[in-house]
């Protein structure tokens, strides 16, 4: 009895002490309960403001790409950029303007990139303004576009012939081909043709061809430099042409025959193989396509070839006509080419006098807009460059 006495005054007040700790942690939980919910408000703002401020760089981006884009257009609206790039870059794509835009301000600045179609975007957002910030985003990015070529020429050939040989041309029959202004071609701003048929190599007549230059140039410019070429694609450019096509569906590989005219727009057709044509490219890739029939329907953009065109029938095409070796055009009826016709003659050589271009009598006029825009068929805006839109740190 005793010890249970004893054991029962042990535990005498014990439950004040209790009481005091257990007060303490519930203190100390709702003053921290309390700290926490009064900074949360805080934190959000700070976290809207962060997002507010990317989203206003990026709005800078979309400014500048819009302008790069209109800027191909003819003619360019009034804040478009030019291209090539001018320099002094204008106002407010040299990054001195505030422009404000929603919550905020957004300061942006176009450069010219590592390549021609290339350019930097520098894009800086600021919430709610540059002058008392809240939040700063910084993002930079490289766009580009499709190469666009502004070939000199309505028939030109050569550029990427095989060394120690030859790129002729041979026009012949009632072929008709102009680059003069008044008999329906059409130029470029601030490009004028050199000549109507442009080769670098030698171009031979027989029959009665009527062939047309620019007033400023000539009928025909033959023996020109590869380095006068500078208009045609790489194999990057055709790589970036191929993933284009793939994604329209009208990529095709091998040989083909079109009796209609396929879809409009980038048309590639690749070697079997997928490689690059080149002079040492096997039998196999050596590829030829062929257009005849009844297209009077008409087809407009680019039709880009790993190998060789021949065309005959009554065929009615705007735009770009690009192979990468050998041109045979024959012409009937009511056929023509308004545009361009390229052959870089990469595989031939002099010896298999197949390295010409046979104009028969489609009528073959230079259209500068045509060609940059296939018709209005092919696309020609800026776009990012995978891999290359960051968020930086500064301002």
């Amino acid at each position: 009895m005793n010890s249970l006495v004893r054991r029962h005054g042990s535990e005498a007040g014990i439950a004040l002490p209790m009481t005091l700790i257990l007060m303490a942690l519930i203190t100390s939980l709702t003053v921290a309960f309390l700290a926490f919910t009064s900074a949360e408000p805080v934190i959000a703002s700070n976290q809207m403001a962060n997002a507010q401020a990317r989203a206003i760089a990026e709005s800078g981006v979309e400014r500048a790409l819009w302008a790069l884009s209109k800027g191909e257009t003819l003619p360019s609206p009034v804040g478009a950029l030019a291209d090539p790039l001018p320099a002094p870059v204008p106002a407010p794509y040299d990054g001195s303007q505030y422009v404000a835009v929603g919550f905020g301000e957004f300061t942006v600045t176009v450069a010219n990139g590592a390549a021609a179609n290339e350019r930097n975007i520098t894009a800086v957002g600021f919430v709610p303004n540059h002058t008392n910030p809240i939040a700063i985003k910084k993002i930079q990015t490289t766009v580009t576009h499709i190469k666009i070529p502004t070939p000199p020429c309505a028939i030109c050939a050569g550029g990427e012939q095989p060394p120690g040989t030859s790129t002729n041309v041979q026009i012949g029959g009632s072929a008709a081909i102009t680059a003069a202004l008044g008999n329906g071609a059409a130029y470029c701003a601030g490009s004028v043709p050199a000549a109507a048929a442009y080769a670098q190599g030698t171009i031979n007549t027989n029959g009665t061809p009527n062939i047309t230059g620019p007033t400023s140039g000539s009928a025909i410019a033959q023996n020109e430099p590869s380095s006068s070429f500078d208009f045609l694609f790489s194999d990057n450019d055709f790589a970036t042409l191929k993933a284009l096509a793939k994604a329209n569906g009208t990529y095709y590989q091998g040989s083909q025959t079109w009796t209609s005219p396929p879809p409009n727009g980038i048309i590639v057709v690749d070697t079997p193989s997928g490689n690059p044509l080149t002079p040492s490219s096997p039998t196999s890739d050596m590829i030829t396509v062929d257009i005849h029939g009844d297209w009077s329907s008409g087809w407009t953009g680019w039709l880009v070839v790993a190998g060789s065109i021949s065309i005959s029938g009554d065929t009615k095409l705007s735009g770009l006509i690009y192979a990468q070796n050998d041109i045979n055009l024959h012409g009937t009826g009511g056929g023509y080419v308004s545009g361009a016709v390229v052959s870089t003659n990469r595989v031939d050589t002099s010896s298999t006098n197949i390295d010409t271009n046979d104009i028969g009598n489609a009528p073959v006029t230079y259209n500068c807009p045509v060609v940059r825009n296939g018709g209005g068929s092919v696309p020609i805006n800026w776009f990012l460059k995978p891999g290359t839109f960051r968020e930086v740190a500064g301002s």
